[in-house]
């Protein structure tokens, strides 16, 4: 009696989906030629190459700098984990911690880091695990160029700031 309580008032807090989130299609953005199609469709150059350790990546471009789509914990190109969109910039005296730290107090999902060679690296990491909507894919991917193009102010702004020309 008490089992059939308890599941009758489970099935009552289970509502269910809005009809707008049942009819859109999801895609799968753990598989590479996928995500190369989607970077595509969103109007976007996307090439899969091979990295130097043999696994794969979608060279891209926005707002006149290059970016790379990385992936991580795949089979074969497929069933990936997760990705990342990643650029960098080239060493300069004005890459400091300070500047980091700046730039990712104030922001919450594009990172930069400054790597061992003195490049500006910037980043988003997106899980890759069960399907998303096209919609939610192509946000992140909005979201990563619009924040490229502030980086690219908020870099100009230390440039100047710093005397370099």
């Amino acid at each position: 009696m008490v089992l059939k309580a308890l599941t009758a008032a489970a099935v009552m807090m289970i509502a269910p989906l809005p009809a707008a989130a049942q009819k859109e299609a999801t895609v799968d953005i753990g598989d590479i030629k996928t995500v190369a199609g989607l970077i595509m469709q969103a109007g976007y150059r996307a090439e899969i190459k091979q990295s130097k350790s043999g696994g794969s990546y979608i060279a891209s471009a926005a707002n006149g700098s290059e970016f790379s789509v990385n992936f991580y914990g795949c089979k074969a190109d497929t069933a990936c984990e997760s990705l990342e969109f990643q650029s960098w910039y080239k060493k300069q005296p004005y890459f400091t911690p300070a500047l980091t730290n700046e730039w990712n107090a104030k922001k919450r999902f594009l990172k930069i880091a400054v790597d061992g060679d003195g490049d500006l690296v910037y980043y988003v990491y997106v899980s890759a695990i069960g399907h998303t909507t096209y919609k939610n894919f192509a946000d992140y991917l909005d979201w990563f160029t619009t924040m490229d193009a502030d980086l690219g102010k908020f870099l100009d702004e230390k440039k100047a700031a710093a005397g370099i020309k």
